[in-house]
């Protein structure tokens, strides 16, 4: 229920199921009320046909009676106790049985006299004649009629209403997953975009339509891809204008050195410590010229010499030259052997990207300690760690190490004369040999480089 995808089709279903649900029962109460009341006028009809009936042989025997004997108390008496109760009037209105109900009498005169009777006086009133012709009035009140059946219910629903209940819930839910994807289809596309963008591809771009302008997502993703083309060409920019910068270091940078050894030949011993100081810059510069470079190269993609490389030898020379060099500052480097592993990759990256790994942990881990080096395999992947003995980094910058010119202590980087490169380009090699590199702080102090590599098919 996270997705703006569904929660739109769930609010487009559900508002469709009981708007859906709601028509159908005023539709359904408007469609009963005549029928209810066509009932009501038909049973009226036929209660007063079927009562009319009894009143007329009523009324001709009471009319006889009264006729004979001077009342109808006779016919009264031998009236049954349930249903409606038949009354004798005179042609007037003038009640002649007893215990007329008053309601009655006064329908009754209401009828005789044309007058409009009162809602509550219901009455059927026929016309009858008695044996010397005088005519009367029989009269009887009508049962009430019975109450309509309720607008729906759920036990006797109409004929095919639960079929029509699944058709309408099959083809709304259709409906609302059709509208919700097509609503959402931008979005969607936005987001590839943003996560090609976010992974380095400069390019990513969302599809946008020309024929729908005005319409706020459609206009979102065009404003996305003037952001991205503005992205990529200041990127392209500052990576030209690295490169650029680098090429054109080099030569001044040649003629310093060549430059420093006429100096050295000419100048006297006074000068050396000087003369050591600007070679000794100069080697710092052109490394920095160098590693920017390679970074460059790999940014760009170039393709790269591939071939069959022994992981676990390559390893091991790497570690044998970082034991050479941190044997100066009293640390050293170990390796643990393993078994051979062979993946495809182009071995100077590699190599350049491992030494920039190791240096940099020989560098930070404290005198007298060593740097561990393992490789073992997991699955089909060499899995490569390389730990140090020293103060770690920051949990918060464990991922922006790997940036370039990043540095976690400017001082401290300096003063090991780090150029901030080195690991950058370790984490774009392995990326680019598909392969993925972390670091994280270990129990006990120190920093654990993390490399993984995809190991050859077969091997």
């Amino acid at each position: 229920m996270r997705t703006i995808f569904v929660k739109l089709f769930m609010w487009f279903w559900l508002s469709t199921i009981l708007s859906g649900a709601v028509f159908f029962l005023i539709a359904f109460n408007l469609r009963l009320s005549p029928i209810r009341d066509e009932r009501r006028r038909h049973f009226e009809a036929q209660q007063h046909e079927i009562l009319g009936q009894a009143l007329m042989v009523y009324g001709s025997t009471a009319a006889a009676l009264s006729e004979k004997e001077g009342s109808p108390a006779g016919v009264d008496a031998r009236r049954h106790a349930t249903g409606p109760k038949p009354y004798l009037f005179a042609a007037d209105g003038t009640p002649l049985s007893r215990e007329v109900p008053p309601h009655l009498a006064s329908a009754v005169r209401d009828q005789v006299t044309g007058k409009r009777p009162a809602p509550e006086e219901r009455a059927v009133v026929v016309r009858v004649q008695g044996p010397s012709g005088k005519p009367y009035l029989a009269a009887a009140e009508p049962r009430p009629i019975p109450p309509p059946p309720p607008v729906f219910n759920p036990h006797h629903p109409p004929p095919h209403f639960w079929l029509q209940l699944v058709v309408t819930f099959v083809i709304s839910g259709f409906a609302c997953y059709v509208l919700s994807w097509r609503l959402t289809a931008p979005v969607r596309r936005l987001r590839a975009a943003t996560q090609g963008l976010a992974a380095g591809d400069l390019a990513s771009r969302v599809a946008v339509s020309k024929r729908e302008r005005g319409y706020e997502l459609n206009d979102l993703g065009r404003d996305f891809n003037l952001m991205a083309a503005r992205i990529e060409k200041l990127v392209l920019a500052h990576k030209q204008l690295v490169r650029d910068a680098s090429h054109e270091l080099r030569s001044p940078l040649a003629r310093l050195n060549v430059a420093l050894g006429i100096a050295r030949k000419e100048s006297p011993p006074s000068v050396t410590t000087a003369l050591d100081r600007i070679e000794h810059e100069s080697d710092r510069l052109n490394l920095l010229i160098t590693e920017l470079l390679t970074l460059s190269k790999l940014d760009e993609g170039s393709d790269a010499d591939l071939s069959d490389i022994d992981l676990a030898q390559l390893v091991d020379e790497v570690a044998c030259d970082g034991d050479f060099e941190a044997c100066a500052s009293n640390r050293h480097v170990r390796f643990t052997r393993t078994a051979g592993m062979t993946l495809k990759g182009n071995r100077e990256l590699l190599s350049r990207a491992l030494e920039n790994v190791v240096r940099n942990a020989v560098k930070y881990t404290a005198e007298e300690t060593t740097v561990e080096i393992t490789l073992e395999r997991e699955g089909e992947e060499a899995l490569l760690r390389v730990r140090d003995s020293g103060p770690g980094v920051p949990g918060a910058q464990l991922t922006d190490i790997f940036r370039a010119f990043y540095r976690v202590a400017e001082a401290r980087d300096r003063k090991s004369g780090g150029t901030g490169i080195g690991l950058a380009i370790a984490e774009k090699t392995v990326t680019m040999h598909g392969g993925t590199i972390v670091a994280r702080n270990v129990a006990g102090g120190g920093l654990e480089v993390e490399i993984r590599l995809p190991l050859a098919a077969g091997n």
